[in-house]
């Protein structure tokens, strides 16, 4: 008896089939073949980023950056999941990466420490880089350890002041102080 969850299940068939043959061409290179997975996909996977992000350009932009990290990426599909599946995977990881890069700026730009930093010219890294740590071995043990906690290892005052067993004013009142002393620190030094 031929049902309709039969015939679902051989046209599932019948599309994984035809996914597994166009994989096989993306990864040969066919112009065809991505001409069709573009056209195909396109508007899924944008329809998607419009979502996610607020802006049409920053959609377009990151439906292109998830079409390529698809291509860079195609050997790592094994076909367990359909493949706008797994483009929808690695689209989500795009969008993350986009809201990483967008707080990373807005938080250099907020950072007290960031415009003085900046505005200073620096030819060399490496001479920033050591003078950073040098900086870095002269402050107080407490102040040094509240600074690595919030700007390299990213933690948030909450986090800092759950770990510390203090409150959030606390915190914020010991890094304004850790980054006041930083900036002494530095300026000795230049």
């Amino acid at each position: 008896m031929y049902t309709a969850a039969r015939r679902g299940t051989i046209l599932d068939m019948e599309s994984r089939a035809e996914e597994a043959q166009l994989v096989e061409l993306l990864k040969l290179g066919d112009e065809a073949a991505v001409d069709h997975w573009y056209e195909r996909y396109e508007p899924a996977l944008k329809q998607f980023m419009l979502s996610k992000v607020p802006a049409v350009f920053d959609a377009e932009e990151l439906t292109q950056q998830t079409f390529l990290q698809c291509l860079k990426s195609l050997s790592l599909f094994r076909g367990t999941a359909s493949l706008q599946t797994w483009m929808l995977s690695v689209a989500r990881h795009e969008v993350a990466d986009f809201y990483r890069k967008l707080y990373a700026k807005k938080a250099l730009q907020t950072l007290p420490l960031t415009q003085w930093f900046l505005s200073e010219p620096i030819p060399d890294s490496q001479e920033v880089s050591q003078k950073v740590l040098s900086v870095l071995a002269e402050m107080s043990a407490a102040s040094k350890e509240l600074l690595l906690k919030k700007y390299v290892d990213g933690q948030k005052v909450a986090e800092i002041a759950a770990e510390l067993e203090t409150t959030v004013k606390s915190v914020e009142s010991q890094l304004f102080r850790a980054r006041n002393e930083f900036k002494l620190l530095y300026e000795e030094r230049a």
